[in-house]
């Protein structure tokens, strides 16, 4: 009896793989479902207070007085991120403390700092660049007070201001800035334009017992010009330019003509500032 012939298909069609349905569904409806990433709030620290990973400010006091060493040490003592690691009252011992701390501020009484004409304050910065100077004055006036300030601190402040004040003196001089309380700013700007008048006034008066032709000369002495190019612009020959400096000098007591040069500059001679009506002629 002859066979029936062998099916290659099934009847309802080839054989695909099942999707697993339900499977992707419940994963899918998981992922969904679930919560989402919470990121946790940043918090801000409070002012004055370090931030986490921020280093720690290194600071050394010196003062005579051993009362306001303790006091300027509990100030800053409060204060997160301020590591008061040394104080002294001597001033020779100044310069050992701050290069075996490795101090990052100096707080020091401007008494110190402006011992044999602020050579303290010389001396640390030349030795430990990376220390920043905080002078702590008694009073906003005093010829100290200027010495200090050209020997090249951070900041100067006043011993009668707030712990506060001092807090935030020390983390701005830290991190590189520089800090001078209001009355000692009104000090060192007045002294600045006193001495400023008193030198202006000075060369004016030197200047007034110039002939008109001799301050045109020295405007141009002043200009950096050469005898030759003085004549040019003058229509004078070099030995007449050289005869006019010559007595110039002499009238402003001046060895040289870059002093003559500077006594036009302070007089404003090379910026106008200066006219005819403004001196007396000579006789």
């Amino acid at each position: 009896m002859a066979q029936p012939p062998l099916r290659t298909e099934w009847p309802f069609g080839p054989v695909k793989a099942a999707r697993p349905a339900a499977v992707h569904d419940v994963r899918t409806a998981v992922r969904r479902t679930a919560s989402p990433q919470v990121t946790p709030p940043q918090v801000t620290p409070p002012e004055g207070v370090a931030r986490s990973g921020e280093a720690t400010v290194v600071v050394g006091i010196a003062d005579h007085e051993v009362l306001v060493r303790g006091g300027i040490r509990a100030a800053l003592e409060q204060a997160h991120g301020i590591d008061v690691v040394a104080d002294t009252g001597d001033a020779g011992s100044v310069i050992e403390m701050t290069l075996r701390h490795r101090l990052r501020v100096l707080l020091i009484d401007s008494g110190m700092a402006g011992t044999h004409g602020a050579w303290v304050t010389h001396t640390v910065r030349r030795l430990s660049p990376s220390t920043a100077v905080l002078v702590l004055a008694s009073s906003p006036g005093g010829g100290h007070i200027d010495r200090i300030l050209r020997a090249g601190v951070a900041g100067c402040l006043l011993k009668s201001g707030n712990p506060q004040d001092l807090v935030a003196a020390v983390r701005v001089v830290a991190g590189g800035g520089a800090v001078l309380y209001p009355e000692i700013a009104k000090h060192v700007l007045d002294r600045v334009a006193r001495i400023d008048t008193e030198r202006f006034e000075r060369a004016r008066e030197l200047i007034g017992c110039l002939t008109l032709r001799e301050r045109e000369v020295l405007a141009l002495v002043a200009q950096g010009m050469a005898n030759s190019e003085i004549g040019r612009a003058l229509h004078l020959s070099e030995g007449g330019v050289k005869a006019h400096i010559s007595r110039l000098l002499t009238k402003l007591d001046c060895g040289n003509r870059v002093r003559a040069a500077l006594i036009a500059r302070d007089a404003g001679l090379t910026e106008g500032r200066t006219t005819e009506a403004g001196f007396p002629r000579p006789a």
